[in-house]
């Protein structure tokens, strides 16, 4: 297909910073074209939005489509579970310290991003293309994409959203510093017979922290950090060895654990760029930044 369209702003990524991204722009006043395919493959991760992240969303009229199915973060402890002699004591924050209801709330990916998407689609002033960026052409006056279909984008801006590989960051030519790390995170999500009272705990060990993020109902998210090889072999697991695990590893603070379907293994790695923007191009997302998981707050 040929056909060329310009634009303000160029959004190349439709993951939820994308997808922001494009709303934020869009709510300024900019023309948007967001370029990517919708979000089909299934996630079961959670991200933990902190209040001025919710603000945010709030704005971009987002918030209420999906607060009915997130969970308030009331509580966080930090418990040490490693084998040390002397260990630290369990450290508790409460939302209340600091007179806020809560510190912010945790929302199932497999919900921020169809209502991320939502209002993207309906928003008039972006032009969502539901393709792929095949190249880049920047200059000092404006960028243009050549896209998989045939057509291009030209815009005065691009915002790299397209994740921790960048295709347009590499094509502005923005060096990366990366690290990958001998860790793994199992991610899944289990019920509980115990109540989680909104509250967040960390458990640090010896490979790294598990980290349980409440969802609503007896339900909670987690996040466990190990060696590598550990994480496939206790993905392995059958459903009822793997529950056991996880209560014996929360301490049965949450009482009876059912793991759900799910699970996942992210290899930790981080990279960071040389600089954050060049010759037009704006790095967001993992494009920006790829760190490890932190309490399931990396979208923040």
């Amino acid at each position: 297909m040929e056909h060329q369209q310009t634009a303000r702003i160029l959004v190349a990524g439709t993951g939820p910073a994308g997808l922001i991204a494009a709303l934020g722009f869009a709510a300024e006043g900019f023309p948007v074209t967001l370029v990517g395919p919708e979000a089909t493959a299934p996630d079961g991760r959670t991200t933990a939005l902190m209040n001025p992240a919710l603000k945010v969303l709030d704005r971009l009229g987002v918030l209420e489509a999906v607060i009915s199915k997130a969970a308030p973060l009331k509580v966080m402890r930090i418990v040490d579970a490693t084998s040390r002699l002397i260990r630290s004591p369990v450290v508790t924050f409460r939302a209340s310290e600091i007179d806020e209801d809560e510190f912010g709330l945790n929302l199932p990916n497999s919900v921020l991003t169809p209502a991320l998407a939502g209002a993207v689609a309906a928003h008039p002033g972006i032009d969502w293309l539901r393709s792929m960026v095949a190249n880049w052409h920047l200059d000092a006056e404006h960028v243009r994409a050549g896209l998989a279909d045939g057509s291009t984008v030209d815009a005065a801006l691009a915002v790299a959203a397209d994740g921790r590989l960048s295709p347009a960051r590499q094509a502005a030519g923005i060096s990366t510093s990366a690290r990958s790390y001998p860790q793994a995170a199992l991610v899944l999500n289990f019920g509980h017979s115990g109540d989680h009272a909104f509250t967040s705990t960390e458990f640090h060990t010896e490979t790294g922290p598990f980290t349980q993020v409440p969802l609503p109902g007896n339900r909670s998210s987690l996040v466990w950090v190990v060696k590598p090889e550990t994480a496939t072999e206790l993905a392995a697991l059958d459903d009822a060895t793997l529950s056991q695990r996880v209560e014996q590893q929360m301490q049965s603070m949450l009482g009876r654990v059912a793991v759900e379907p799910g699970r996942q293994i992210y290899p930790l790695s981080a990279v960071t760029p040389l600089r954050f923007a060049r010759d037009r191009v704006a790095l967001v997302g993992e494009a920006a930044h790829v760190f490890p998981p932190i309490g399931a707050q990396g979208l923040n």
